[in-house]
């Protein structure tokens, strides 16, 4: 090979492997370019009597003066997006660094080579079965960003048994995601959009945990045929060529068996708090500043059950918390992309204009278009919650207009919410996922994209099964 040619391989894998904090600035400064091009404008906000949410009132739409972001307000809303993020920050920060404590007593690498050798030659068998786990996390608690401190493990595991780190993103997060967009009783989605929409809370259940099963039964033989592939030829892998740092996953073809007494009362103590978590989640209304002191308890009672020094157990909480810093700050990062757009007031004219676009659809393609909408909404609101409280108000009156079920249009919310936020670059949970698992983004999109496009094209079949049937109350 020529030198020419080695500098432009080089070249060309430099690119590949492109920072994602220099990817996440190049959306930055293109959104701040957009605010001196979009006019500006907004929608009047009312409190909901109900809930305390301050809610879009769709007719009040109107243009105010241009509010453009300076340069000193672009650098301005990268910190402010820490500030704003900071709950989930720290809740990052916080669950690794006790999930590192559980982990240094070797309670988690023991109680998977048990039950990764119990499947010995079946190892397939245990990507659904880990799947399906996940994905109730998300489905029930509504778990996004949780689950990015089970990444390592999960990333671990999958090596063992022969595939990739992409395999171990899929087995927890992309999991959790499609749970969480099926939404059977996720508080974040379904709960708040049905709570605007004046239906009652979790109804239609039935028809959102057949969501679930199709979307989940194609992910997992996508996700499956991908690992068979590899683990035949591993020079088919996305990532064969990325070095992994040993320091951050756990190698545990070196580890014995030895599944204690004391690894099972941690486990003991680990089932506990997951039921604490959703009873907690469903009966006392709590969020990530609870689960986070749950976590901490089993951190430090794991510690003990695992003989540790007190020191011990500060060093292993500073090493978890440390180990994720480049993933968790990406979080706040992101954050900035959508205060750029709010701040300059583009965010509401971005979704007025997506909405009139209905418009030009024909009447029976409606929920479909109802659909593409919060597809592209998603983009720049990554957040379920405050996607549901600027557009739900917004799609409901227009829904009714369009005789279109209340309950369908929820459905076309959550699936349109949820189906593309496992590959958008302005998803900081997503870039903090693949920064823990050592995939560049670009990786990861590639392996995605036909599974978003599939998702895409059943979530639109769906729908119109579900306008046609139709789901219920009203």
């Amino acid at each position: 090979m020529t030198e020419k040619n080695l500098k432009k391989k080089k070249e060309k894998k430099a690119f590949k492997s492109i920072n994602t904090y220099v990817l996440l600035s190049c959306i930055i400064i293109v959104i701040a370019i957009l605010t001196y091009v979009i006019p500006a404008g907004q929608f009047d906000r009312v409190e909901d009597v109900n809930t305390g949410r301050m809610l879009a009132d769709p007719s009040s739409f109107h243009y105010i003066e241009q509010n453009p972001a300076s340069i000193f307000n672009v650098f301005k809303a990268i910190p402010q997006g820490m500030v704003d993020s900071a709950k989930i920050i720290f809740f990052i920060f916080i669950i690794s660094g006790a999930i590192q404590i559980v982990n240094a007593t070797g309670a988690i690498n023991s109680g998977l080579l048990k039950l990764t050798k119990k499947f010995e030659g079946r190892e397939n068998l245990l990507i659904p079965i880990f799947m399906i786990f996940f994905s109730f996390t998300g489905a029930f608690l509504g778990f996004c960003e949780e689950n990015i401190v089970f990444i390592p493990i999960a990333v671990s595991v999958a090596r063992y048994l022969g595939y990739d780190s992409i395999v171990g993103i899929c087995i927890s997060y992309l999991s959790a995601e499609v749970g969480f967009f099926a939404g059977m009783m996720n508080p974040f989605n379904v709960g708040i959009a049905q709570g605007i929409a004046g239906l009652p809370m979790f109804s239609g259940i039935g028809f959102r945990f057949f969501i679930w099963a199709v979307f989940m039964l194609v992910t997992a033989c996508y996700v499956m045929n991908y690992a068979a592939k590899i683990k035949k030829n591993p020079e088919l892998s996305l990532v064969a060529d990325i070095e992994h740092d040993e320091e951050k996953f756990v190698d545990l073809s070196k580890i014995e068996v030895n599944f204690t007494l004391g690894h099972k009362l941690i486990f003991v103590v680990f089932a506990i708090a997951i039921f604490a978590i959703m009873y907690g989640a469903f009966k006392l209304g709590w969020y990530v500043e609870d689960i986070a002191a749950v976590f901490l308890m089993v951190g430090l009672v794991s510690g003990i059950i695992g003989r540790l020094s007190f020191t011990q157990i500060a060093e292993e909480f500073v090493i978890g918390a440390k180990s994720i810093a480049f993933g968790a700050l990406m979080v706040g990062f992101a954050k900035a992309i959508f205060l750029i757009m709010s701040n300059s007031m583009i965010l509401d004219t971005i979704i007025n204009s997506s909405v009139g676009l209905l418009g030009l659809i024909p009447p029976s393609f409606a929920i479909m278009g109802l659909f593409v909408i919060q597809w592209f909404i998603n983009i720049p609101i990554t957040s379920s919650t405050g996607l549901a409280a600027i557009a739900m108000p917004i799609l409901i009156p227009i829904a009714d207009m369009l005789k279109i079920n209340r309950q369908v249009t929820v459905v076309a919310f959550q699936l349109g919410d949820g189906i593309n936020g496992s590959i958008l670059p302005t998803s900081g949970v997503l870039l903090a996922v693949c920064s823990v698992a050592g995939v560049p983004y670009d990786r990861w999109f590639k392996f995605m994209w036909k599974l978003t496009l599939i998702f895409t094209v059943m979530a639109c079949i769906v729908l119109a099964i579900a306008n046609a049937i139709p789901i219920g109350p009203f």
